[in-house]
């Protein structure tokens, strides 16, 4: 939570963000807010509200610091409530009185659709601050796309494939204030099975 990029909630300003991760559209991906358990949990109740009885259908984070190149309003979408998960927990009494911390994520975070070969793979910005780190996170996304691909990948095809789904933006990574993503579609069943037997036939993926 006592990071430099701490952030007020404008449309809640007794709650704090740490981290946040949206899509293209700003729409939420992930969402770490810290605050009194009364406040987050009236927060959650304003997301399933209309506009009009004091809902929230979207709301602007303020950062307490901008001189680290932070926007002065980061605005976040929230979209469809039902793509929406959270985990909440309280923390032990302390200096700052009753203090609880909220996730709120897409449900591919926790839930890959496989009927639909989507996913998204979270990280923290230094995990890939390395050389090994990097390799670590390139490895998960390997995996969970091993695990949603309709067709079998080979452990050894890692580099050609990843690199042909990232070339389609079939991977694609979203930078986040403390939080990173990687977003794997593969929703589009056929074309997946042009790239691999392409690439098999260009002898980029082999048997051994």
């Amino acid at each position: 939570m006592f990071e430099s990029h701490l952030m007020q909630v404008d449309e809640a300003p007794e709650l704090f963000a740490d981290a946040v991760l949206v899509d293209a559209a700003d729409n939420l991906l992930f969402l770490s807010l810290w605050g009194r358990d009364t406040a987050l949990q009236e927060f959650l109740a304003r997301l399933s509200l209309p506009s009009h009885e004091g809902g929230l259908d979207s709301f602007f984070l303020r950062p307490e610091n901008t001189e680290n190149g932070l926007p002065r309003r980061k605005l976040v979408q929230i979209g469809d409530t039902d793509r929406l998960d959270h985990y909440s927990g309280r923390m032990p009494t302390n200096i700052f009185g009753d203090m609880a911390h909220l996730w709120l994520f897409n449900r591919l975070v926790t839930e890959p659709d496989l009927a639909n070969r989507r996913t998204i793979v979270l990280f923290k910005p230094d995990e890939v601050s390395t050389g090994a780190g990097r390799e670590v996170v390139h490895g998960r996304i390997w995996q969970l796309t091993k695990a949603i691909c309709h067709l079998p990948l080979l452990d050894h095809w890692i580099e050609p494939v990843t690199e042909a789904f990232r070339s389609r933006d079939w991977i694609k990574d979203f930078d986040g204030i403390g939080i990173h993503a990687a977003m794997i579609d593969l929703n589009l069943g056929e074309e997946v099975e042009t790239v691999i037997t392409g690439l098999v036939r260009d002898g980029s993926l082999t048997l051994a």
